[in-house]
């Protein structure tokens, strides 16, 4: 009994260490890049990221959790402009979202602060392509170099991937609808 005993530890501490290994295979950054054409102007493109009010329309989160509460700066457009949010769904929480540089008909990039998580950024380019725009939304972060970090990022990387491509759709929506 005591060799049975042994040999499901010896196992147990393989298995763990074989799950510490394969994670340093991982990367140590997570980046996830989504795009979309958009047959629009380029100014109707742009103005659904910039002016955040756009947000409430198609913003995965928001369609995640309809309930939750947006507050806009005044002006809610442009590079300094940010939304506060507050959510009753635990994952979502409260937190800012604010466009920290903006540069018209190119490039958005936002900085992202939600309690109990490091603060995050990711951009929005705009590319012509013919009478399209490509709409791209990047996000990448260091993640470090602690195994259950890389774990928790693939994760997060599959989840964001689908919320970006819910978002984009809800833009292009929107941006060819009106």
């Amino acid at each position: 009994m005591k060799n049975f005993f042994k040999k499901i530890g010896i196992w147990i501490g393989v298995a763990l260490l074989a799950i510490i290994l394969i994670s340093f295979l991982f990367p140590t950054t997570l980046k996830v890049s989504r795009s979309i054409e958009v047959n629009a102007p380029a100014d109707r493109v742009f103005d659904q990221v910039n002016d955040l009010r756009n947000w409430e329309k198609w913003s995965p989160w928001k369609r995640m959790d309809p309930t939750m509460v947006m507050t806009f700066s005044n002006p809610p457009v442009g590079q300094g402009a940010f939304y506060k949010w507050e959510s009753q769904d635990k994952q979502m929480g409260k937190g800012t979202l604010t466009l920290v540089k903006v540069t018209p008909y190119e490039e958005i990039v936002t900085a992202l602060d939600m309690e109990d998580w490091p603060r995050s950024s990711a951009t929005f380019t705009f590319t012509h392509k013919g009478d399209a725009i490509l709409l791209t939304w990047t996000m990448q972060e260091r993640i470090g170099s602690m195994p259950w970090s890389r774990y928790m990022a693939l994760m997060m990387k599959s989840a964001l991937k689908k919320q970006f491509d819910d978002g984009l759709k809800g833009i292009k929506f929107y941006t060819e609808k009106s």
